[in-house]
């Protein structure tokens, strides 16, 4: 099943990172994290490829008990999710393989070893999230991460302050979107993606539902006017 073996992945990807924490140091450090998340992007971008190619595989749904006692983790593979995934890999991939090379030369490999698998992996858990919970828990790690990325070289001048505001800015954008979610579930507090669908709002809650999602998710697109910290922390 193509979601599950995404599902591998990606505990592959997180491996890999918390792996990085006690061989960030090693000479090999750099090859062996980069070419996993090479491997692993590239397999998760063809399998993406194969699903967009035989919709029949699509549509699946698996729940795992973690998270929320009485929820678990909804996971689902649908076209949508699967022309993501095809997005996020072939991004993920370019970058390990850039990677591969432009990584010898970083002077604090610790401080980015360990989080660009876990990157790249909080990407592809919100892709396949089909219930709030897990799209908000997969959606704070991805910011986190990138943030711990973005802090890599704290002492730079701008880096703290890039950071700060990028934190400041992701916050903002979750919080909409927890508000999102709460109205979309309503009073029933129906949590999966799929209940949601069945549960159509009325008109004026849609609107709101609509403003919150875009600033939750315009904050992290860098969408004007929430783009403010996008040129200060990308460079």
């Amino acid at each position: 099943m193509v979601l599950e073996g995404l599902l591998w992945g990606i505990a592959a990807l997180l491996g890999t990172g918390a792996a990085a924490v006690a061989i960030a140091r090693r000479r090999t450090a750099t090859a062996l994290v980069y070419g996993i998340s090479l491997g692993v992007t590239t397999i998760a971008f063809l399998a993406a490829v194969a699903s967009l190619l035989a919709p029949a595989s699509l549509g699946g749904t698996l729940i795992l008990p973690v998270g929320l006692p009485w929820l678990g983790a909804h996971f689902r593979l649908d076209p949508l999710a699967a022309f993501f995934l095809v997005v996020v890999n072939l991004g993920g991939a370019a970058a390990s393989l850039f990677g591969l090379g432009y990584g010898r030369h970083e002077e604090s490999p610790g401080r980015v070893l360990p989080f660009f698998p876990a990157f790249l992996a909080g990407m592809n858990l919100v892709v396949i999230a089909a219930d709030a919970f897990t799209f908000l828990f997969a959606w704070e790690f991805m910011s986190l991460s990138s943030w711990a990325l973005v802090m890599a070289h704290h002492r730079r001048p701008g880096n703290a302050a890039a950071g700060y505001l990028y934190l400041l800015m992701a916050s903002l954008g979750t919080l909409a979107l927890v508000l999102a979610f709460g109205l979309l579930a309503g009073p029933s507090g129906g949590y999966a993606f799929e209940v949601i669908r069945q549960a159509a709002p009325p008109a004026a809650v849609s609107g709101v539902v609509l403003v919150l999602a875009l600033i939750g998710a315009g904050s992290k697109a860098g969408l004007v006017p929430l783009h403010v910290w996008l040129p200060l922390a990308h460079p």
